[in-house]
């Protein structure tokens, strides 16, 4: 390959010149593409590989599609410039009419040049001007599509479609590894919840506890993101934490049955063995992580086990942490924690009503509850309550 100043063009044996757009748009995938190999995987990788390919090709929309290995279907993973679309989108693969399925199914390249007047397809969006999607295919076959989408018709030409080829390729290592890695993340969660499970269930509790807790403090996770101060409740942070809430009492599977179950008040003995949990369930997950390796699911579900009976004034346990030094996390679970076990019925209580646990909790802000997180969590009780039908004992 040789490079010519004077013309401003790259060039290489047998193959068309380039233009000094087209050198540059290669120069920023190559870093895209480096990028890529750094980073870390989860959920929000798909969205920086979007944001990667906008970037650099500056089409006026684009998406990514990945098929669920169980029904076949492509599920939109992340988009750009598209503003109507559901994130969780789910595209039948065998859809006689549809672009992305005709793509992913036949594995090759679906070009639109006048979205305006083709008939008889079924794109993301009919008010783009044309469409291009082609296929990403991984060594166990094809893995989903990337639709690219311009405003102008007849954005596609051949040039386009090479360079765009060219770009999909060379993402198709990172976004298998992605898949991979993903598949055993997924697995990897249902072992861990199921540790969580077996506690609840020793608690005499039952798994739509286990459930409600895990929405509940992704609902109040939500409610955070873009205030003032919270910086760190991130679209990844929100999906983390409605799984690492579910192991708050994972350490009540060292706790002896005699004292777990016991139908009657607990002696002050007791109740110190009972108040281990939470260093027994942070002590649990810091060993899976010594023998595996650190993970996010993992680290955060070790600071709300230890933490999530710490009290906003210091007087909670195991080691009367206060205020701000009480991790998010763990500020969240135990208002949700707390929430549901009042409002739930148990073989000793009956459930309570919104407004008795309301003014409970209330009359703990700022003595046992972050005082703003309470606040923002009651605020909208409606939407508690269709948590709670949501999961049901």
């Amino acid at each position: 390959m040789a490079y010519s100043p004077a013309q401003d063009t790259l060039t290489h044996p047998g193959a068309e010149v380039l233009t000094s757009s087209e050198v540059s748009r290669l120069q920023a995938l190559q870093a895209f593409n480096a990028k890529l190999v750094c980073m870390n995987v989860d959920d929000s990788s798909y969205q920086e590989v979007i944001n990667g390919l906008h970037r650099v090709l500056g089409y006026d929309a684009c998406a990514l599609l990945l098929a669920d290995p169980e029904t076949g279907d492509l599920v939109l993973k992340a988009s750009h410039g598209y503003p109507d679309l559901d994130p969780g989108l789910r595209l039948s693969s065998d859809d006689p009419i549809s672009v992305h399925a005709q793509a992913y199914s036949e594995e090759y390249l679906v070009n639109i040049d006048n979205l305006f007047t083709a008939v008889g397809c079924k794109p993301l969006d009919k008010s783009f001007g044309s469409n291009l999607i082609l296929p990403i295919s991984g060594n166990r076959g094809p893995l989903g599509v990337i639709d690219f989408a311009s405003r102008a018709v007849e954005t596609f030409d051949a040039r386009e479609i090479s360079m765009c080829s060219m770009l999909v390729d060379q993402l198709t290592y990172s976004l298998e590894n992605m898949r991979l890695v993903g598949e055993l993340s997924s697995s990897r969660d249902a072992v861990i919840r199921g540790m969580a499970l077996l506690a609840e269930i020793r608690d005499n509790h039952i798994k739509g506890h286990l459930n409600r807790i895990c929405a509940y403090a992704g609902y109040l996770a939500g409610c955070l993101q873009e205030r003032p101060g919270f910086r760190e409740v991130t679209p990844a942070f929100i999906e983390m934490i409605q799984r690492a809430a579910a192991l708050h009492d994972v350490g009540k599977v060292g706790i002896p049955d005699s004292i777990l179950l016991k139908p009657g008040k607990l002696t002050e003995a007791e109740f110190g063995v009972m108040r281990s949990h939470t260093v027994l369930g942070a002590e649990l997950l810091e060993d899976l992580m010594a023998d595996f390796g650190s993970y996010g699911m993992i680290i955060m579900g070790r600071d709300v086990a230890r933490y999530h009976h710490e009290w906003w004034d210091g007087n909670g346990y195991p080691a009367g942490v206060a205020g701000l030094d009480i991790p998010l996390s763990a500020r969240i679970v135990a208002i949700t924690d707390v929430y549901d076990a009042l409002t739930s019925k148990r073989v000793y209580k009956d459930a309570w009503s919104f407004e008795d646990t309301k003014a409970e909790m209330v009359s703990k802000s700022g003595i046992q509850f972050d005082p703003e997180l309470l606040e923002i969590f009651l605020a909208k009780p409606r939407n508690l309550e269709r948590i709670a039908k949501k999961y049901p004992d």
